[in-house]
């Protein structure tokens, strides 16, 4: 019944973007990635065959087994060979990091004034790790909170790049006003850049699961159980939306700690995942190959917010 929910919610939250955009073109995922989510749907796939697809890409190959050997699982023994990380991990923890990996490599930088694709890609992954530490005290999947989390804004790239002309005065007002930047779009739009990102995942062929956590990533967790796929990584990459950027108000924090208290986690519990997120955060942007900008933590937000 869940997954029938997910299913359905994953279609009826794209709406009817092949109308909006007209012509407006999706970019192309990367070889790699569209190979991983084949793979994905086939029941029937191997762990060789897995291994096989992330190992036709060097560079995602040696990027996971960074990943894999970092802090972010902490083995007790050195993993050499994509392989033995298949069968440790399993095939679906495998293809959702190299997944995760593909797509930050895979979207372009849109160079616009204003954007930091530092700041997103290094707040990306602060809320990743963090979702990922989430969905592991709620007892939900950790890799697909993870994935989820990380690509949770992955339209907005691709709105300041390829779609400019439809997304300009979005852009510019968010700019000179700090609103929050879905309240703009609901305001001056039929979709959000949730939506949009939900679309694009939905096109690209994701799992109905990781175009929910990216369509719902703004809903509160009781608008997530109401729709009925709360209790899962959705959850999680909602309450890591909430975790703040480069600057924040109390209010935000506030927002943050009721929000985890639905899902009966304590403030204290939330501290606690998202300071274990920051520690090895530098670490997770190199494995990454992100360039990490210096932000604050959750804890130093709230030392400096009273």
């Amino acid at each position: 019944m869940f997954f029938k929910k997910v299913k359905r919610y994953a279609a009826l939250s794209t709406g009817n973007f092949n109308k909006i955009f007209g012509g407006k073109e999706i970019p192309p995922l990367p070889e790699v990635a569209m190979k991983l989510l084949e793979k994905i749907k086939d029941p029937e796939v191997s762990v060789d065959e897995v291994a096989k697809v992330i190992e036709s890409d060097p560079g995602l190959s040696a990027q996971v087994l960074k990943i894999v050997n970092s802090a972010f699982y902490s083995f007790p023994k050195k993993i050499s060979n994509i392989t033995r990380a298949t069968g440790v991990l399993g095939l679906q923890k495998v293809e959702k990091i190299a997944l995760a990996y593909a797509m930050v490599h895979g979207i372009k930088h849109p160079e616009r004034e204003g954007f930091d694709f530092g700041v997103f890609w290094t707040d990306s992954l602060y809320r990743a790790l963090f979702a990922k530490q989430i969905a592991s005290l709620a007892g939900y999947e950790p890799e697909e909170a993870f994935t989820g989390a990380l690509l949770q804004d992955i339209a907005l790239p691709v709105l300041l790049g390829e779609w400019f002309d439809v997304y300009e005065p979005i852009y510019q007002r968010w700019r000179e006003t700090g609103e929050p930047l879905h309240e703009i779009e609901e305001e001056e739009l039929s979709w959000t850049h949730f939506q949009a990102g939900a679309w694009m995942a939905k096109e690209w062929m994701f799992p109905d699961l990781l175009v929910c956590c990216i369509g719902l990533h703004t809903y509160s967790v009781d608008e997530i159980r109401e729709i009925g796929v709360g209790e899962s990584a959705v959850e999680a990459v909602a309450l890591s939306s909430r975790l703040p950027s480069m600057s924040c108000r109390k209010e935000d924090i506030e927002e943050l700690f009721a929000e985890a208290e639905i899902m009966g986690l304590s403030e204290g519990k939330v501290m606690k995942a998202s300071e274990e997120a920051y520690e090895i955060l530098g670490e997770m942007a190199e494995c990454f190959a992100i360039k990490a900008v210096s932000r604050p933590s959750l804890k130093e937000m709230l030392e400096e917010n009273g």
